[in-house]
């Protein structure tokens, strides 16, 4: 894409501050922000560490592509979107089919209609996900309401795979992610049974999304030429069905297209969990990606970030360039730390002392806190799987690893003792004299946040507060509980 000015895009300096400056107020966390206009792009900034070509979890985001797919086979004459889906998976059914099973077909898992709801794969012995997903007991008619179903997705992209007979990615490659670019290190992670996670696991740079967004809203022409078929594109980007389940008006409830999102003013939008976005306008021809981590207060993140394009940008927008008002940019840089003071008195009465533990939900036994006196620390505990050390920054951010094994890597819900560790980022303050906060962002193929909250009484009683925030990890690290520290001896 070629390089514009905001002002050459018909944005004013002014409402990008604006909008940033809502962002930084209500502490969304992104990870990095791109705008386009047509074909010119006005704005691209990162959050430290990620950088334009670092990779990023997209999420649901995925699913977006997975119904592009499907709509190039049924252009392609391989399958119709009014097909059972049972007739493509004759070796993954039960027994006994029940009927509204009988009777869903591909659009309406495309519409997210169909006859389950809440199906959880993350469980123990759960390695064939496409037999599990049929195996489920229907709660409501095919076809009918809407229910968001993101099994359903994953059975999609299988689909793909089955009809295809290459994998999901070599087919989305053939027809469209090798021509637009982009994708060189594009990648998707697998369930246990290396099928394509196709509802929550491409990885791609937001460069990559933003150059797919902009293909689809301009339903599939790319440089004069038509790669994907218009049509389907028309159809899945327009509103198929009513997704107003709790009746108001909210950034995700104007209406469900083929696995994209309406939005306000006709736009629509791929959306992922933790504020993965990208956001078409077509009438202003306009793209908004952004990613980020914002798992904890979800919905009050993801509504601010909608509102916030629609109100500062899109409503503000001219048709034509604007006088040009120089360069702008953004001061941030990383990614958000702990809230609070970096010192307190209380720190030499704690410093290395060890607290035991009562019988928690996280089953650490004792941990003790070290600070360096140069804004470094480590909290280092004990727990089934032995001692852990997890260092931190006072009022900035460690880069690190989380210290937990058996996370999934390249296999979801695969939970397997290796040497693999997340990537991570710590920081620590006092957010009272005696409570000190401790913050983890999990920033790998998986992301996540942790607050650990340690409030002492005195310098013997601590009481702790561990709140996550991650899909199938960090599982070990929620819940309260009481410490004490043992008389301390010389040499202790």
């Amino acid at each position: 894409m070629r390089r514009i000015s905001p002002a050459q895009a018909g944005v004013n300096k002014r409402h990008l501050q604006q909008l940033f400056d809502r962002f930084k107020k209500n502490g969304i966390n992104l990870h990095s922000v791109l705008m386009a206009r047509g074909d010119g792009l006005f704005l691209e900034h990162y959050w430290k560490p990620f950088t334009a070509r670092t990779p990023h979890r997209m999420y649901s985001v995925t699913k977006s592509f997975v119904s592009v797919a499907v709509g190039q086979l049924a252009a392609e004459g391989k399958l119709g979107l009014d097909d059972p889906i049972i007739r493509y998976f004759p070796d993954k059914l039960p027994a006994v089919v029940p009927p509204e099973l009988q009777k869903q077909t591909i659009r309406h898992m495309l519409m997210m209609c169909t006859c389950f709801a809440d199906i959880n794969w993350f469980q123990p012995g759960v390695t064939d996900r496409t037999a599990f997903y049929f195996a489920q007991k229907p709660v409501k008619p095919s076809g009918t309401l809407f229910h968001y179903d993101s099994t359903g997705s994953y059975i999609l992209s299988v689909l793909v795979e089955r009809v295809s007979g290459m994998p999901f990615m070599d087919y989305l490659r053939r027809i469209a992610l090798d021509r637009i670019g982009g994708f060189e290190n594009a990648q998707m992670l697998e369930t246990p049974d290396g099928t394509p996670w196709g509802d929550s696991a491409l990885i791609a740079t937001p460069r990559a999304l933003m150059n797919f967004a902009r293909l689809v809203m301009h339903k599939g022409q790319w440089e004069g030429k038509q790669l994907l078929d218009a049509d389907y594109l028309t159809l899945a980007t327009t509103k198929r069905t009513d997704n107003n389940m709790e009746n108001k008006l909210h950034y995700n409830s104007c209406g469900y297209g083929y696995q994209f999102w309406m939005t306000y003013r006709g736009g629509f939008s791929f959306n992922g969990m933790g504020s993965q976005f990208a956001i078409c306008v077509p009438d202003k021809d306009f793209v908004f990606v952004c990613t980020g981590d914002n798992q904890l207060a979800a919905e009050k993140m993801n509504a601010l970030i909608f509102d916030s394009v629609f109100e500062c940008i899109v409503d503000h927008m001219t048709d034509e360039p604007l006088p040009e008002e120089g360069p702008f940019e953004l001061s941030e840089t990383g990614l958000p730390v702990a809230l609070g003071e970096t010192s307190s008195a209380f720190t030499d009465e704690i410093n290395g002392r060890w607290f035991e533990c009562m019988d928690n939900p996280m089953q650490i036994s004792r941990f003790r806190l070290d600070f360096d006196g140069m804004g470094k620390g480590v909290f280092t505990y004990i727990n089934p799987q032995g001692e852990k050390r997890l260092p931190f920054g006072m009022g900035e951010n460690e880069m690190g690893f989380f210290p937990q094994l058996g996370y999934s890597d390249w296999r979801g819900n695969v939970h397997e003792i290796t040497g693999f560790r997340y990537c991570c980022a710590a920081s620590a303050a006092w957010a009272e004299p005696q409570t000190l906060r401790l913050n983890v962002w999990i920033i790998d193929r998986y992301f996540g946040q942790l607050v650990i909250s340690f409030g002492f009484a005195d310098t013997d009683t601590v009481g702790v507060r561990m709140v996550k925030k991650a899909e199938d990890f960090l599982t070990e690290y929620e819940g309260w509980m009481t410490a004490y520290s043992p008389k301390q001896e010389d040499g202790q």
